[in-house]
């Protein structure tokens, strides 16, 4: 028997009319009809006379109406609270600068239409977020996977190359990719604190060399404004990519496996994390592009 049956039968009584009661629950007439007859059928009484002017109830309709109402009551009273429970609370998302401007800007504007409001705070680094993170300003992170680990609960969600980014004119530009030993004798400009600094430099002695560094700079904005001007080269992330092109700059990939980065979502419950995780995974691997042929 089904809770719809009741609501039909409750809302008929109250308006004396078939129509009305089906108004009042957006449905069809014939559907309201078709409740009450089931509901008529399963006890085996006629629950309404049919007139005129609409429906009246029997007898049996009358007791049955004492009986069902305080049902069909607390059944509502019980949904409404059910869906206090079920209502996703807001978030708050760390994120790096990168991934919260090239993955997150479409995303954002659906969950807030879906109900599901998330506020993104940007830090630079994946240690500022872990921090952070621990101390409680964030619900979750997307971060360096890296920097993840226990107590937190954390998935990847994608994996990305790195690009040689190089100014107007420069002679590696055009090239389908480049490998780390070709980059040997180039100046570089990187930002301070930067876990792509690092990890270039680790691969680079590998390959004999420690990358000739110019400049550190505070920021990637100002970092790629330094670029263009012939300051040197640089070194990020394949989400930067789009940003570099649209400043005139070239990129190529660099052709060396040990060097990637995977993002994952870091959060502080597994719970939580398993919440965002279902709103942030579908797709997020066809952001990047190919990074090489």
């Amino acid at each position: 028997m089904q809770v719809e049956w009741y609501r039909s039968f409750t809302e008929a009584a109250k308006w004396k009319s078939l129509s009305k009661a089906a108004d009042k629950l957006s449905m069809t007439q014939p559907a309201v009809s078709k409740h009450i007859r089931q509901l008529e059928a399963a006890y085996g009484v006629e629950l309404f006379r049919r007139t005129t002017a609409g429906v009246d109830l029997t007898e049996a309709g009358r007791r049955f109406l004492e009986r069902i109402m305080p049902v069909v009551q607390t059944i509502e009273s019980i949904e409404a609270e059910m869906r206090q429970y079920a209502a996703e609370p807001g978030y708050t998302l760390g994120s790096l600068p990168s991934v919260a401007t090239q993955v997150l800007p479409g995303r954002l504007r659906d969950y807030h239409a879906a109900g599901y409001p998330i506020t993104v705070k940007i830090r630079q680094t994946s240690a500022e977020l872990l921090e952070e993170l621990r101390e409680g300003a964030f619900d979750a992170a997307l971060i360096d996977s890296a920097y993840t680990g226990r107590p937190l609960w954390s998935r990847e969600l994608f994996t990305e190359a790195y690009i040689a980014i190089l100014p107007e004119g420069h002679t590696l530009r055009g090239r389908n990719a480049v490998s780390v030993a070709d980059l040997k004798r180039e100046p570089f400009v990187f930002t301070t604190h930067c876990d792509t600094h690092s990890r270039f430099v680790t691969i680079a002695e590998k390959y004999g060399f420690r990358p000739d560094v110019k400049l550190e700079v505070d920021d990637n904005d100002f970092l790629l404004g330094v670029v263009a001007v012939g300051t040197g080269i640089t070194i990020l992330p394949q989400l930067f990519g789009a940003q570099a092109e649209r400043l005139g700059l070239h990129t190529v990939p660099i052709a060396e496996p040990g060097l990637r980065r995977t993002i994952a979502l870091a959060a502080r419950t597994a719970e939580t994390g398993a919440k965002l995780y279902r709103l942030l995974a579908p797709g997020v691997g066809h952001i990047l592009r190919p990074a090489l042929p």
